[in-house]
């Protein structure tokens, strides 16, 4: 008895190269994917799935297609993830024809550069940054959402609030001090990872925001002979900020607080210590700190509790 021959089975597409996309069209979520790659640089597949609240599966196959595409890419520096990490997310960005959507749609002023270029030269400490400012953003935007009572301010609306000579300025959101660290002064300055605010509606009320997304690279501490950064300098210039008012003065903004995700409760421990150095010993509530695997585990953000420098349990809502 003679059988057909078996069809080969389909081979799954490359990861990291695109390969035979059928055409897609656009529908109302994949824009507003597209926005989301705007806004945050880099998310994954994790990440997009909260904020578009659709079942995984198709969001992901979603995502496939669009990068098939060219709607969407997959920085090539993730890849030695999939080397120790199994089945990690995927990791996706804006690819040159979604930024074309959104200058068409939204009328976005894009700048003229090759996303997808841009993306593939970014190396994986860069992107590894990014997906851990997105892990807070995207976790706020997301618990923002059940609460009728709270408006997220995103760091263009503060700035829309400022001084006009903030607004126009070309670094805004630099800060610079004469610190002393370990004794010695030294011309220190600090960009935040991230600017927010929390906007309390029914109670009249708004707090601000400067965030710290620390891979555990940088030491807390350095010798005092070192001009290196140390995380325990970036703390004294927030103090020096926060004790000279100058976010009133530059933002028009009365409050700020600065909330840093470390890598570990050890590393935060360390961070607590440096803190009470540079406020004279007694710690302060202006820093407030958690550990990544805190933040992962939490499913509301406002309500996690983040440890002060004074050793108190302060909570975002």
């Amino acid at each position: 008895m003679t059988t057909a021959p078996l069809r080969p089975a389909a081979s799954r597409r490359p990861r990291f190269r695109r390969h035979d996309p059928e055409p897609i069209r656009l529908m109302p979520d994949d824009i507003d994917v597209l926005r989301h790659l705007h806004k945050h640089r880099f998310l994954r597949s994790t990440h997009l799935v909260r904020l578009m609240n659709r079942p995984p599966k198709k969001l992901i196959e979603r995502l496939g297609a669009l990068y098939h595409n060219a709607y969407v890419d997959r920085p090539r520096a993730q890849l030695d993830y999939y080397a120790t990490a199994g089945s990690a997310p995927m990791v996706y960005a804006l690819g040159n024809r979604g930024a074309a959507v959104l200058a068409d749609v939204d009328g976005m002023a894009m700048p003229s550069v090759d996303w997808t270029d841009k993306n593939r030269t970014a190396h994986r400490p860069f992107i590894e940054h990014a997906l851990l400012i997105s892990d807070l953003l995207v976790s706020l935007e997301v618990a923002v959402r059940r609460r009728s009572d709270i408006v997220l301010l995103s760091r263009a609306d503060i700035l829309a609030r400022a001084p006009g000579a903030m607004q126009s300025a070309k670094n805004p959101w630099k800060i610079s001090a004469r610190v002393a660290v370990d004794g010695i002064l030294r011309d220190a300055a600090v960009v935040p990872d991230a600017v927010f605010g929390l906007d309390f509606t029914a109670e009249r009320r708004r707090t601000y925001f400067f965030y710290e997304a620390d891979r555990g690279t940088m030491p807390v501490t350095r010798k005092p002979t070192s001009s290196r950064t140390a995380f325990a300098r970036k703390l004294a210039v927030y103090w020096h900020a926060h004790q000279a008012k100058l976010h009133t003065a530059r933002f028009g903004i009365g409050n700020f607080r600065v909330l840093t995700v470390a890598k570990s409760r050890a590393r935060i421990a360390s961070m607590i210590d440096a803190a009470k150095e540079v406020t004279g010993g007694g710690g302060s509530n202006l820093f407030l700190f958690t550990d990544q695997s805190s933040l992962a585990k939490s499913l509301d953000v406002l309500a996690l509790e983040w440890l002060s420098a004074k050793g108190e349990d302060v909570s975002l809502g």
